[in-house]
């Protein structure tokens, strides 16, 4: 039973977390709220820049809350995985201070506090750099003997003036034949030095003309250095030989767009 409570409170703890990232500073039923979820801004190096937090309670019992710092990456499939501050080679927060790091607030209140981001004097940076500050309640015991941790998050994202490089491009694409459709794969891969949102689609053809197009979801996060795979499904296809063209706006001046030939048996 100790470790079937572990296993529960540990899949809350990773809802929690995933949820938080996914709609930063929304409460998401939790009692606690964290603006700004996100922040973004440009900071010339050699220079330090306060960012203040505010944290609210909205519960009715005064809950204690531990701040850390942490990387980030994102999965091909759009997943966030968290690594130890300073993993990463885009990694903001090693050069970031907070205080208070750990506090208490009455149930109703708030409170602020202050990220100091220094950027270093090191005219080899460029682009954007990135980092998670995590506020988590301290863990209470709930009914069964679970633990419950409460974990929000607020993400940062900061550029070095003048330096920014958006570009992308298809690397590969794939399609196979599935039950009841036909399934395309592309990889898109962020070759810029900031994050990027992808939207697009995918045109079918016979021959040259057109039997259907797939749009991709909108707004598909790539962080820097990162690659993502868009799966997608069509209509199944009849034995023949076809095309699929991808195209992706990723934010960039044009678009990158991928071709290949495909049989179907």
């Amino acid at each position: 039973m100790q470790q079937l409570n572990r296993l529960t409170s540990l899949l809350i703890a990773l809802l929690v977390l995933f949820g938080a990232m996914a709609a930063p500073g929304d409460t998401i039923g939790l009692g606690i709220t964290v603006t700004p979820g996100k922040f973004e801004a440009s900071i010339p190096l050699g220079t330090t820049y306060n960012v203040p937090v505010t944290v609210s309670n909205t519960t009715t019992n005064s809950i204690h809350i531990l701040a850390s710092l942490s990387d980030f990456t994102l999965s091909q499939s759009g997943n966030y995985e968290f690594e130890k501050l300073g993993a990463s080679e885009y990694s903001l927060l090693r050069w970031a201070s907070i205080r208070p790091r750990e506090f208490d607030i009455p149930p109703g209140t708030s409170q602020q506090v202050q990220l100091t981001i220094a950027m270093p004097s090191d005219d080899k940076l460029s682009g954007e750099y990135a980092g998670v500050v995590f506020f988590q309640t301290r863990p209470e015991r709930r009914q069964g003997g679970v633990a419950f941790s409460a974990r929000v998050a607020s993400k940062f994202y900061i550029t070095v003036p003048n330096t920014v490089q958006v570009n992308g491009a298809i690397t590969k694409m794939t399609s196979a034949k599935a039950p009841g459709r036909q399934v395309y794969r592309v990889t898109f891969k962020n070759v810029g030095n900031a994050h990027e949102y992808l939207r697009g689609q995918v045109t079918v053809q016979k021959g040259g003309s057109v039997l259907y197009q797939v749009p991709m979801p909108d707004n598909m996060l790539v962080e820097r250095g990162g690659e993502r795979l868009i799966e997608l499904s069509g209509k199944p296809l009849a034995a023949g030989s076809y095309q699929a063209i991808a195209t992706i706006d990723y934010g960039g001046k044009t678009e990158t767009g991928g071709e290949i030939n495909f049989d179907v048996h």
